[in-house]
């Protein structure tokens, strides 16, 4: 009876170890495609994206564009900063900071608090292999890594690091 139950216990652990890593990689996707909402809208009302912070793992310029927490305190902070949320055209704002949303140090973490890449490719890549006219988001994934370098190195998943990434372009 014992060693049933050892086995079952055993069993179940590894159940629920797949069933939270399915969780957090539903729950990046979802967060992915609630920024691929606001960006979109943000664009309608900019004609372009916001712009890449330093590299990709900075998302702090791309969330204080969206949601008007220019200073990283999750806060709406109105009218300072060089970003368009004192813009007449910034329709205040394109996404909300929730418990949902976590931002830390004005950067949006993924489930594994991680933040999410994003690389703008409209002004800055416009030859990019995969969403040429967008943006590359994504999330590290399970693994909690990814290529820093490169958009080139960010797009090939070949690489050992690159593998488990939660992306919002499709790989032909």
């Amino acid at each position: 009876v014992i060693s049933v139950i050892g086995i079952l216990a055993a069993l179940s652990g590894g159940v629920t170890v797949v069933a939270k890593a399915k969780i957090k990689t539903s729950a990046a996707e979802a967060v992915i495609q609630r920024l691929e909402l606001a960006l979109s809208q943000y664009h309608n009302d900019f004609g372009c994206y916001p712009p890449t912070g330093n590299g990709p793992a900075d998302n702090s310029v791309m969330i204080g564009c969206l949601t008007g927490d220019l200073n990283g305190d999750g806060k709406y902070t109105g009218d300072e900063g060089d970003i368009p949320s004192n813009h007449p055209r910034w329709k205040k704002p394109y996404i909300d900071i929730d418990k949902s949303f976590p931002v830390r140090a004005g950067k949006l973490m993924d489930p594994w608090d991680v933040p999410y890449r994003y690389w703008e490719n409209q002004r800055e890549c416009p030859r990019c292999p995969y969403n040429p006219n967008m943006y590359l988001l994504y999330s590290c994934g399970p693994d909690n890594k990814a290529t820093e370098g490169t958009r080139d190195e960010t797009i090939d998943f070949g690489a050992d690091f690159n593998r488990d990434n939660i992306i919002n372009w499709v790989i032909e």
